[in-house]
């Protein structure tokens, strides 16, 4: 065996050692996850925002192109050896090892870069929030303040912005709540034009080059929401439903109807769609309260998806599901929805304290 195939052996070993370690020492020790947070993370975001952040054109998504081919390449030159095996035998382990080791060290690459965010406490804990039960009549009542909210909203026509505008919005309600220990945050439009609403993506992260991603063909009205979810990534939330939560709450508390509406409107498609689940009759007749603009919102995402309804949303989705929940999170996909319980609880806490406010 060449001396090369012995180092690249060794290197598989260190890889998978380095993993193990990183992903237990993370999950064991808060005083590792501060250390990883606040001396590998964030100076890494920091540093690749402002680097990053100028540049129009996503780098990120030529990476994911030039890696995808880069795999591709070492496959088929797997195959062809294994094919050829008789005459090919040296060349055949040494391809196998480097298929072995190139996602070995992509992965350990978005650990350190940003998959060791997984291992943070959900933003339920950090908040301290009340566990209170979350039943259908908890349920029914979240639907009625969205639709409220919804509907104060859109008293007054609602003016959006453009993603430059919706950009600096969105990163001055972050440093508001959190200060400057965060990057500057910024989301770009995807390079990857209508493929993402094939695939049923509004917008996405990328832990390798920390840009945000977003699908810009996705209606306005969902502008702020979707923006300030990828940024809760780029800000180190790992977790989709911590990621909702976040944008959610900065959006309904700001001062900016664009964002309000927005938070309101992305929370209840989870919401009611839990509702018709659980009581279709009270569903519809939340629904009978919902002014018209919304409405027409919600058969406009509806139009949408029909228009690029497609097989491979289906495996995208699949695909999806499964490194979430490899990824600790074991609902799946449907750790998305899991926000509106999360935004329940903290609305009460909120009203509980306003309560306690006004005793004498």
């Amino acid at each position: 065996m060449k001396r090369r195939n012995y180092l690249r052996i060794g290197a598989i070993v260190v890889l998978l050692v380095l993993i193990l370690i990183f992903q237990y020492t993370l999950s064991n020790s808060e005083s590792f996850l501060g250390f990883y947070i606040r001396d590998i993370f964030l100076p890494l975001q920091k540093g690749r925002s402002n680097l990053l952040n100028g540049i129009s054109v996503s780098l990120g998504d030529i990476l994911y192109l030039l890696l995808a081919l880069l795999l591709l390449l070492v496959l088929i030159r797997t195959l062809y050896f294994l094919f050829t095996f008789r005459k090919n035998k040296g060349d055949l382990l040494t391809e196998s090892l480097r298929l072995v080791m190139l996602p070995l060290f992509i992965y350990f690459i978005f650990l350190l870069f940003w998959g060791g965010n997984y291992a943070r406490k959900p933003l339920s804990a950090s908040w301290d929030l009340e566990m209170l039960q979350w039943d259908t009549p908890a349920l029914i009542d979240l639907n009625e303040q969205l639709v409220k909210g919804m509907n104060a909203e859109q008293q007054q026509p609602i003016v959006y912005s453009n993603l430059e505008r919706t950009n600096v919005l969105a990163n001055n309600l972050y440093h508001q709540r959190f200060g400057d220990r965060l990057p500057r945050l910024k989301v770009k439009p995807t390079s990857l034009g209508y493929m993402l609403n094939y695939l049923g993506i509004q917008g996405y992260y990328n832990p390798l080059s920390g840009e945000g991603q977003f699908n810009r063909f996705i209606p306005l009205f969902m502008h702020p929401f979707v923006v300030s979810h990828e940024m809760a990534h780029q800000a180190g939330i790992a977790a989709e439903d911590d990621a909702n939560l976040l944008a959610y709450v900065l959006g309904a508390e700001s001062s900016i109807p664009a964002f309000r509406y927005s938070a309101y409107f992305n929370l209840f498609l989870y919401a009611y769609s839990d509702l018709q689940v659980r009581d279709s009759i009270a569903a519809r007749q939340i629904f009978a309260h919902l002014n018209q603009q919304s409405r027409n919102d919600m058969d406009t995402l509806r139009a949408m998806n029909r228009r690029y309804r497609s097989k491979f949303r289906r495996i995208s989705t699949s695909l999806y599901d499964e490194y979430l929940r490899f990824h600790g999170q074991t609902e799946g996909i449907n750790t998305y929805s899991d926000v509106t319980r999360w935004v329940y609880f903290r609305e009460h806490a909120q009203k509980k304290e306003a309560d306690l406010n006004v005793c004498p």
